[in-house]
């Protein structure tokens, strides 16, 4: 790859760039039933934790922490 062609060089930052979205996609889709809450339900509050961690409060009243 001659790296001083700046079409090469944009045609790569391109061609990452949408591997990269595609990544994303393919993620989203596998992770689409993984719920935070175990009755598949969306949280109903979120609070900022100690040390950057998040806590959501879900429907039955449990509290769950992710990092």
């Amino acid at each position: 790859m001659n790296w001083k062609s700046k079409k090469q060089v944009l045609g790569l930052i391109a061609v990452v760039c949408v591997l990269m979205a595609a990544g994303g996609a393919v993620a989203a889709w596998h992770n689409r039933h993984h719920t935070i809450c175990a009755d598949r339900k969306p949280p109903v509050a979120q609070m900022n934790g100690i040390l950057g961690q998040t806590e959501y409060r879900c429907h039955d009243g449990h509290v769950v922490t992710t990092s």
